[in-house]
């Protein structure tokens, strides 16, 4: 398990601590946010991939260590504007700052820490690794308009879901893995397949937390079965699963509700019982698998750039990494 390994868990250590320093402030509420959410045990996958992907060159640590919590930092903006928009109460086991300030409160909170993330940047970044960057969180932010527009969409296919997640979760992946490649002074060819691996390592995350929502232990993830869905979020399996003759006729109701507009899908739910009724049919039919089939492939894609790769510590930890994507269960 990646969670066990001594210089995975010492680099997290060592970003909580930056981070509450890089982001401590005479604004106690914003102090209390941000340690809920550290408290809250996240991966920190994307800053330890770019640990990694640095490992491949020669890096200054302080400005890894600086760089990686930018990363996290934005990370954990993302996740309070997550918060607000699904009205959770909840995020690993731990309050939401939506919950326990406000909504307004913790926009501004989410507003702070996008500051931050660029403060670091600017600190460090040549003007035109900024413009590369600002360009991808554009996409970023155009994944999660995407994924709002199309709420309750069961219409949408594999290429938009794929198109989806790619903005939405894998670009950060990808950024991760360049920064680190970039400031360990790492250019040309072995630097865009650094950005490739993560971008497909992301990929690969995303599929497997859309299969965990309906697999995995509640305990574990935090969060509850089929969350996704009832908050009209479609994904693979979902998609997978109204690809079949069967299911479309049995749901011909659900498919029509890709055809409402924005305003009218504000105050749309599905009942629970069909909520159940998929997420059962989900369970029961071939689609995990499917789905893991699916997930498979975007393994192979890791593994090829891999492969690219010069034998060191890193790339056995690379590895290490992606059969951990494929093994865990939150």
């Amino acid at each position: 398990m990646l969670i066990e390994d001594r210089y995975y868990k010492n680099i997290v250590k060592k970003l909580d601590k930056n981070i509450i320093e890089k982001t401590t402030t005479h604004r106690e509420i914003i102090n209390s946010a941000i340690v809920d959410l550290i408290d809250g045990g996240g991966k920190k996958l994307r800053p330890f991939l770019m640990f990694l992907a640095a490992s491949f060159g020669d890096y200054d640590k302080k400005e890894l260590l600086d760089l990686g919590s930018s990363i996290e930092i934005l990370h954990m903006a993302s996740l309070l504007h997550d918060d607000i928009i699904d009205d959770a109460d909840l995020r690993r086991g731990k309050v939401t700052a939506q919950k326990r300030f406000g909504k307004n409160e913790a926009v501004f909170i989410g507003d702070f820490l996008i500051s931050r993330t660029f403060d670091i940047l600017f600190e460090y970044l040549d003007k035109e690794t900024l413009i590369k960057m600002n360009k991808n969180l554009r996409l970023i932010c155009e994944g999660e308009i995407e994924q709002a527009e199309k709420k309750y969409d069961f219409n949408i296919s594999i290429r938009d879901y794929y198109r989806r997640i790619r903005h939405k979760t894998a670009l950060l992946f990808a950024i991760s893995s360049y920064l680190g490649a970039y400031v360990s002074g790492i250019r040309g060819k072995k630097l865009n397949i650094l950005y490739k691996l993560g971008l497909e390592i992301g990929m690969a995350f995303q599929i497997q937390d859309d299969i965990l929502d309906f697999n995995g232990e509640q305990a574990k993830t935090g969060k509850k079965i089929a969350k996704d869905l009832e908050e009209g979020v479609i994904t693979l399996p979902v998609i997978l699963l109204f690809q079949k003759e069967e299911y479309q006729k049995k749901y011909s109701h659900v498919l029509e509700m890709g055809g409402l507009k924005n305003t009218e899908l504000d105050n749309r739910k599905l009942e629970q019982e069909t909520i159940i009724s998929i997420t059962e049919d989900v369970r029961n039919s071939s689609v995990l698998e499917e789905s893991r089939e699916i997930l498979k492939i975007f393994i192979t894609r890791v593994d090829k750039y891999l492969n690219y790769l010069p034998k060191n510590k890193a790339k056995k930890r690379l590895k290490k990494l992606i059969a951990a994507q494929i093994d865990r269960k939150y």
